[in-house]
């Protein structure tokens, strides 16, 4: 029995497609263009899914309402793809949202949602304008309007270029080309999947376009720190900036300066090599307590940068209490005397009370100096040294 070629290029685009989700997941510097990227790949990887049952055949019934039930989805809502796309572009760019990003993004939420409707109204009133069964046909074929639906599609791709051409000056220079490349590619994926057929060309040449964005870009961006692999200081610049640009009262976060003590001692004790280990076990302690869907970062030698999503001051003061508790933990376990602990200061982002950023890391910083002097007194005080 032969395999159809439809379900070989399916399987091995999942595979592709799971394989880049994975090794974007186990990346700890959780910026806006890791969860964007997952995001788009997830996207694809369900419309996958769901196009493989559109075109799997199981006898009876049962069979025909798994087809018409995956044929509807990847109609319904494969233009999501092109949202997340873009969502996955503006992680790129820097600076305030401005006109340009409204009217783009106003544009393709209204035809994700005009599409929906349409699809769901065909489908329910068996108007086949889009796709359509033929008696106890399995599989569809094309409706009345399915070629000039493929063709807004593609001039959807278009408009993305279109987007990316306008904010080139926000997307920096050495990934500029590569973005660029991707709408264009699974606009040329489009084009085989309207007028060719037979295949997931249009998928199979989204997860490609992500597999070069993955090579290209992901894999070696500048934001992220080559030690740690949290996000270096440029890296975490650009997220506050975006995230204090985009500040909601609704959503407030929490900016947290978290610094090693006494670092030097561990460097000149214990070596650097144990000093490195020690800001590596600091940094894996920060992702497991604050998440990954907080931005953290390492400020400098030894200082951490976190900003994270918190309610109210409690709920910080609890995550600061579990990064001592798993210090503590892990200062038990030492047997030649490394010891892990931190200074720390913490405030919640207010616009109205800082007049810019600058200020207000400098009242984060007053508050994690305070605490630091007073854990070299206390160093000081039992005859240690309390260098770093």
């Amino acid at each position: 029995m032969s395999v159809p070629s439809w379900l070989v290029l399916n399987t091995y685009v999942a595979i592709l497609s799971i394989v880049l989700l994975g090794m974007t997941l186990s990346k700890k510097s959780g910026t806006r263009q890791d969860s964007s990227f997952v995001f788009m790949l997830s996207v694809i990887l369900i419309l996958l899914i769901a196009d493989s049952f559109s075109k799997a055949y199981v006898p009876g019934n049962l069979g025909l309402m798994i087809s018409k039930a995956g044929t509807y989805f990847i109609f319904a809502f494969d233009p999501v793809g092109y949202l997340a796309a873009l969502i996955y572009i503006d992680s790129w760019t820097s600076g305030k949202k401005d006109h340009v990003e409204s009217v783009f993004y106003g544009i393709v939420i209204g035809y994700v949602c005009l599409n929906f409707v349409l699809v769901t109204v065909s489908a329910a009133l068996d108007l086949r304008w889009f796709y359509c069964f033929a008696g106890a046909s399995h599989t569809h074929t094309h409706g009345s309007l399915f070629v000039l639906r493929g063709l807004i599609n593609m001039i959807f791709c278009a408009v993305i270029s279109l987007y990316i051409f306008l904010r080139r000056r926000k997307i920096r220079t050495q990934y500029t080309l590569v973005v660029i490349m991707f709408p264009m590619i699974i606009l040329f994926s489009g084009f085989l999947q309207v007028f060719v057929g037979g295949a997931s060309y249009e998928y199979a040449g989204s997860v490609l376009a992500c597999l070069l964005l993955f090579v290209k870009v992901q894999a070696h961006n500048i934001d992220d720190d080559y030690l740690t692999g949290l996000l270096n200081r440029r890296g975490f610049m650009r997220e506050m900036e975006y995230q204090s640009s985009h500040y909601r009262r609704e959503h407030p976060f929490a900016v947290y300066f978290v610094d090693l003590d006494f670092f030097k001692v561990i460097n000149d004790e214990y070596g650097h090599l144990a000093g490195d280990e020690a800001l590596i076990t600091l940094s894996e302690f920060l992702v497991d307590v604050f998440g990954r869907e907080a931005r953290i970062g390492r400020y400098g030698g030894d200082e951490f940068i976190v900003l994270a999503f918190e309610k109210d001051t409690q709920q910080a003061e609890r995550k600061l209490n579990e990064l001592k508790r798993r210090c503590d933990e892990f200062n038990q376990r030492q047997t030649s005397g490394l010891q892990l602990c931190f200074s720390s200061g913490f405030a919640f982002y207010d616009p109205d009370a800082y007049p810019g950023v600058d200020p207000f890391f400098r009242h984060i910083d007053d508050l994690m100096y305070q605490e630091k002097k007073s854990h070299h007194a206390l160093r000081n005080s039992s005859g240690v040294s309390s260098a770093g």
